[in-house]
C-alpha cells in the first residue's frame, strides 16, 4: 500500500483537540463546538490546520478531503501542496438565505484564489438539518456548473432523523436555542436521504459523511445512484454510537471511504488508527477490504492524483 486517503476531515477544528470530553450527547457536543468556534481566534484555527496537515503527512496520509467553514484551511493547504479538495461549508435554515449562502461561499473561493496544483475547491451544504432544500438544490446546480464535488453530512444520528421527520428532539432544542430556526419553520417530514434524493443531490459527485441512521431501502438507493459515503470510525467510537454501517454499505456495493472527522471528536488524525478501529467495528469484512477503503489511490475517484 502506498499511503492513505483521508476522505473526511475538519482540520480547522484542531484547536479543540481534547477540549470537549467524550460521552456528551451529540446536540450537547454541537453546543460546545459552536461556543468555541464563536470565540476562536483565526490564527489559532490556521495554526491547527497547519499542525493537522503535518500530522497527516507524518502518519502516511497522501490525499485529503477537508471541510472549511472558517476560511482558515486554504492557505495552509496551498503551502503543503498535498492533493486535496477544500469543501466550503454553507449553513442556512431560512429559505430566503439560500442564494446569499451560496453566493458567499463562491465569493470566498474567489477571494482565497487558486489552490496549489492538484488541489480543488468543493461545496458543502452542511447537512439536511442545517440547510434548506433550496440551498441544497442551488448547491447541486452550482457544483454541476463548476465541476465541483459536493460533501454533505447526512443521517449521522437518530436525532437528526427525528428533527427532520417530526420537528422534535434535542437537535430541535439546540437549533431553537441558537436562534437558527425561522419563526415559521416546519419539519420537512422526510428522512435525510429522502430529502437529498428529492433535491437531486444523490449521485457519484456527492460524498455523504457518516450515513449511520439508514435503512435497507436507503442503502440500496445510495448504491443505485452511485452516491459515495465516508464513514469515520474514530468519531463513531467517541460518541459510542450504535451499529456501524460499514458492512451494510460495502455489501450493497456503495463506494465507501474512511475519514478521521475532526479532532473535536477524535483523538488522532492517523488513518492507520481508523483502519484498526474499522476492523473491530466491522468484523464481517476482511482486514484487506478495510485497508483498501483507505488506500491513497482511491483519491482518484475525486480527481486527485497521488
Amino acid at each position: 500500500m502506498r499511503g492513505f486517503f483521508n476522505a473526511h476531515c475538519h482540520l480547522e477544528l484542531g484547536f479543540l483537540r481534547g477540549v470537549i470530553p467524550p460521552g456528551l450527547p451529540f446536540a450537547d457536543w454541537l453546543r460546545e463546538v459552536v461556543r468555541h468556534k464563536r470565540t476562536a481566534r483565526r490564527e489559532d484555527s490556521a495554526a491547527a490546520v497547519a499542525a493537522g496537515l503535518f500530522e497527516l503527512r507524518e502518519s502516511g496520509t497522501q490525499a485529503l478531503l477537508d471541510i472549511d467553514s472558517l476560511g482558515t484551511a486554504p492557505g495552509p493547504l496551498r503551502a503543503v501542496q498535498m492533493p486535496a479538495i477544500s469543501f466550503t461549508e454553507m449553513i442556512a435554515l431560512d429559505p430566503a438565505g439560500a442564494g446569499s449562502a451560496l453566493a458567499y461561499a463562491r465569493k470566498r473561493q474567489e477571494f482565497e484564489g487558486p489552490l496549489a496544483p492538484g488541489q480543488a475547491f468543493g461545496l458543502s451544504p452542511h447537512a439536511p438539518y442545517t440547510t434548506t432544500p433550496d440551498l441544497i438544490r442551488a448547491a447541486v446546480a452550482a457544483a454541476h456548473e463548476t465541476g465541483q464535488f459536493l460533501c454533505i453530512h447526512a443521517a449521522e444520528t437518530p436525532e437528526e432523523t427525528e428533527l427532520l421527520v417530526h420537528g422534535t428532539g434535542p437537535l430541535h432544542a439546540f437549533l431553537h436555542d441558537m436562534k437558527a430556526l425561522p419563526d415559521n419553520w416546519q419539519p420537512p417530514g422526510m428522512r435525510p436521504i429522502a430529502i437529498l434524493h428529492a433535491c437531486g443531490a444523490l449521485g457519484p459527485r456527492t460524498l455523504l459523511a457518516h450515513a449511520n441512521d439508514i435503512d435497507d431501502g436507503e442503502v440500496n438507493l445510495l448504491a443505485e445512484t452511485g452516491t459515495r459515503v465516508v464513514v469515520c470510525p474514530g468519531t463513531h467510537v467517541y460518541f459510542q454510537r450504535g451499529p456501524f454501517p460499514l458492512e451494510r454499505l460495502v455489501e450493497a456495493g456503495v463506494s465507501v471511504y474512511l475519514g478521521t472527522d475532526s479532532l473535536a471528536s477524535n483523538e488522532s488524525l492517523s488513518m492507520a488508527r481508523e483502519v484498526e478501529l474499522a476492523t473491530g467495528l466491522a468484523p464481517g469484512l476482511s482486514p484487506a477490504v478495510i485497508v483498501g477503503l483507505a488506500d491513497a489511490r482511491r483519491a482518484r475517484d475525486f480527481g486527485l492524483e497521488v
